[in-house]
């Protein structure tokens, strides 16, 4: 076929299928309708889902990724973190370490964090930065809870979204000083 024969099939397709659609009335709806229709929330960061059902799946996206990986984190680690928490339904703030500027630092594995977390940050590269967001059976499920200082009550059944930043990867000595639950 001819370069000309390929246009002429291009533009007969494009008219046939514009043909078509207005035919049958077709309209594509604004993403921002079919979102908002769709129980989506349009935020600072994007759009989320309002209507987690408890039994979710824990979304997990990288925003930021460095080029060099040479470690990653793995169950034993110890992880330094800053994160900010905020309630997926409103979006409020309910901790956050950078507000109080010092990082966070636990051991991952041990359980001694919300299950999301738990998986969430395994395999990370330091400097890398993810977006959690945690359905409440993976955080803290039909109870609730407080963030840090009581900003904002977590209540119960609440989704979480997490913006976290590995900092570094710890030894034991490092980061005996920063553990709450000791070694």
């Amino acid at each position: 076929m001819t370069k000309k024969g390929t246009i002429y099939l291009l533009l007969i397709s494009t008219l046939l299928n514009d043909s078509i659609n207005a035919a049958f009335n077709f309209r594509r709806e604004p993403k921002k309708k079919k979102r908002a229709r769709e129980g989506y929330k349009r935020t600072k960061d994007g759009w989320i889902r309002l209507d987690l059902a408890p039994d979710s799946m824990l979304r997990v996206g990288v925003t930021y990724r460095p080029r060099d990986c040479p470690a990653k984190s793995k169950s034993g680690d110890y992880l330094s973190v800053h994160y900010n928490g905020t309630l997926f339904s409103d979006g409020k703030d309910f901790d956050s370490s950078i507000l109080r500027e010092e990082p966070f630092v636990f051991q991952i594995g041990r359980q001694q964090m919300i299950e999301g977390w738990e998986k969430g940050l395994l395999d990370m590269c330091v400097g890398e930065k993810r977006k959690l967001v945690v359905p409440s059976d993976m955080a803290y499920g039909n109870v609730g809870g407080y963030g840090s200082e009581a900003i904002n009550r977590i209540n119960p059944g609440a989704t979480l979204v997490y913006k976290v930043e590995l900092l570094d990867i710890l030894d034991e000595e490092a980061a005996a000083p920063y553990l709450v639950w000791g070694l």
